[in-house]
């Protein structure tokens, strides 16, 4: 019976599940998810013309980091409550080697996390309500999602919703990322799960160059949750494999070459 149950479509599934739950009893939400979850199917990509493919596939790119940078920026987290929490981020990030090292803290500059990852996620401090496991990996997958691009090449791509140039990436792990450029100057990065169901999204205005978005917006959808950067410096490092370069540039001028200690 149960074997039977899974290989019926998702629709039936529910049908099922609703029939034989008591009416005074309460669905639970858990069920209810896995159940909607199953339903979701991935949004449709119009074939373009293939002349087109070097453009779009380039438009793609434009919202992840090209080469090694130290980031910092403004942070707003809202919670479904309402809450609101702000902080000052800073990301060192490789997107060669697809490895990062982050920091939150106050404005005074007192630090309240501090993580690096590269194979492995480490978190070096954390103090409460940051010290939860669920949120370093939590915020591992956004920086990731937000700034290093999905893969080499996209499994597909085409035209989306609203006209919007969609590039799909296949991940080893069963999930989906599409990069959408919107008319209007507008872009966004979607997280699919294994099941096709959309787990995050992030809008991006269109960097005035690659990875250099001034905002970004990142939503969660289980816990719910909404992440808002506004960026206020950037500088370019050297690789790890050669020389630290001579200048580096700055949405706020050009800064000295450091390294994080």
């Amino acid at each position: 019976m149960v074997r039977k149950f899974f290989t019926i479509s998702c629709v039936e599934r529910m049908m099922i599940f609703l029939r034989q739950a008591r009416p005074h009893h309460l669905i639970p939400l858990v069920v209810l998810l896995f159940l909607l979850s199953g339903c979701a199917t991935l949004p449709a990509i119009m074939p373009l013309d293939p002349g087109r493919k070097t453009a779009v596939l380039e438009g793609c790119r434009r919202p992840f980091l090209p080469g090694r940078y130290r980031l910092v920026h403004a942070l707003e987290r809202v919670m479904p409550d309402g809450a609101k929490g702000t902080a000052v981020g800073v990301l060192v990030a490789n997107p060669r080697t697809r490895s990062f090292r982050t920091a939150l803290m106050t404005i005074e500059g007192f630090v309240l996390f501090d993580a690096e990852a590269a194979e492995t996620l480490k978190v070096n401090r954390a103090v409460p309500p940051f010290d939860a496991p669920a949120f370093a990996e939590a915020l591992a997958e956004d920086i990731r999602l937000a700034f290093f691009l999905p893969g080499e090449a996209p499994a597909a791509w085409g035209e989306g919703e609203a006209g919007a140039l969609v590039c799909r990436f296949d991940r080893a792990d069963g999930r989906f990322v599409e990069v959408l450029t919107f008319k209007g100057g507008v872009m966004a990065i979607r997280l699919y799960g294994a099941g096709q169901a959309l787990l995050k999204r992030v809008k991006v205005t269109l960097p005035e160059g690659p990875g250099l978005a001034e905002t970004l917006e990142i939503r969660g959808g289980w816990p719910p949750y909404t992440l808002r950067l506004r960026l206020l410096e950037s500088e370019v490092l050297g690789d790890d494999s050669g020389p630290t370069p001579r200048a580096t540039t700055s949405r706020r001028g050009t800064l000295r070459p450091r390294k994080w200690k």
